[in-house]
């Protein structure tokens, strides 16, 4: 089973009409662009602070089309309030506080199509599928070692929108997370950044699209940590926000609940045959 990782992230993204949650509140000719990084952030987080749900189609670039179903490309829909998620794609999977659920692909029409993993094992299964809420953490999305290279305003499926080119040094990127750690670049890292300057891949280049408010419509980003940045391959993803989503669990009757110790095996199992790929 592949595992959804943006964080090698991860996630099924075509380019959708937003809804009237994704119109601008301003009526002002043009968004006033910010100079930094760190400000995009800033306004992005609290524009997005107090917003109850996004739908996110995510998308993986650079596959060839006979590996589209193979690869991590997801339609998640999140209610922030509720601490609820639901996403389609090459894997079905939910979530709530109580516990993750995902589809196994289970072949005998006997089973049940859903399993849940209880709260306290969780997470690793979390972290192998891929938190759709990680492309609503510009921390992640614009990771340290990154700058504004250029803005433009641009209409983005009718609105108006402020398109950010950001540039990311996978070797800055590298020693501002050593320092903030107060430990050195171990020297594997540091070979692997030495072969990424001498293919011209040290730098990665990155696009977000943001409405009037600041909230992200668009980006194309590559794997959230740049030291992954030997693959060619990139996610978008699209933002509807404030949509009105019902998102609801599997229902009891099709989902079995495994103990402790079987989601324990199942992960050895899963974790071995990530593994292998």
């Amino acid at each position: 089973m592949a595992a959804v990782a943006v964080t090698g992230l991860v996630g099924a993204c075509g380019t959708q009409s937003p809804s009237g949650g994704n119109e601008p509140s301003e009526e002002s000719s043009e968004i006033t662009p910010v100079a930094s990084v760190s400000e995009l952030k800033k306004k992005a987080n609290a524009a997005m602070d107090g917003q109850q749900t996004v739908r996110i189609k995510m998308r993986t670039l650079g596959v060839p089309a006979e590996e589209q179903d193979s690869v991590p490309n997801f339609d998640c829909s999140i209610d922030f309030a509720d601490s609820l998620q639901r996403c389609s794609g090459a894997i079905e999977f939910a979530s709530d506080p109580e516990g993750f659920y995902f589809n196994p692909g289970e072949t005998d029409p006997e089973a049940k199509k859903w399993v849940k993993i209880p709260t306290g094992e969780s997470d690793a299964f979390r972290e192998m599928f891929g938190d759709p809420e990680q492309y609503t953490d510009l921390g992640e999305l614009l990771p340290e070692g990154s700058r504004i290279d250029g803005t433009e305003q641009v209409e983005l499926d009718g609105t108006k929108s402020l398109r950010y080119d950001v540039t990311v040094d996978v070797e800055k990127n590298a020693e501002e997370k050593s320092a903030e750690s107060g430990t050195e670049i171990d020297p594997e890292m540091r070979e692997k950044i030495n072969k990424l300057k001498k293919e011209g891949k040290a730098h990665l280049d990155y696009t977000m699209w943001v409405d009037s408010s600041g909230r992200p419509l668009k980006v194309i980003v590559n794997p959230p940590d740049p030291e992954n940045a030997e693959s060619d391959f990139r996610v978008e993803a699209v933002y509807a926000w404030d949509e009105d989503l019902e998102i609801k669990l599997p229902p009891e009757e099709d989902t079995r609940e495994l103990t402790r110790a079987e989601a324990e095996e199942l992960k050895q199992f899963m974790l071995s045959q990530q593994g292998q790929n």
